[in-house]
């Protein structure tokens, strides 16, 4: 899990988005001009940060994280019923 001094690579962060925005590694690249190697690599370093095992998970324990951090107010927002 992300320890709250943790501190993530913002070029981490920005690639993965890219990637789940996109929905491959090559488009991700050509968004962010860089190599398709370079975002996978990026993307696979952020995983292994967080403790996660794809892309949807690191942004879900990157929420998680975020949420509580914040006291719990993202979280709590999240999780109210409409």
């Amino acid at each position: 899990m992300i320890s709250s001094g943790t501190s993530l690579p913002r070029r981490e962060l920005v690639t993965l988005l890219a990637y789940l925005e996109t929905g491959s590694h090559k488009a991700a690249a050509h968004r962010l001009g860089i190599s398709e190697s370079t975002c996978r690599q990026r993307v696979s370093q952020l995983m292994k940060r967080v403790g996660a095992s794809n892309a949807a998970q690191a942004i879900w324990r990157l929420g998680d994280a975020a949420s509580t951090s914040t006291g719990g107010a993202a979280g709590s927002a999240r999780m109210r019923p409409t």
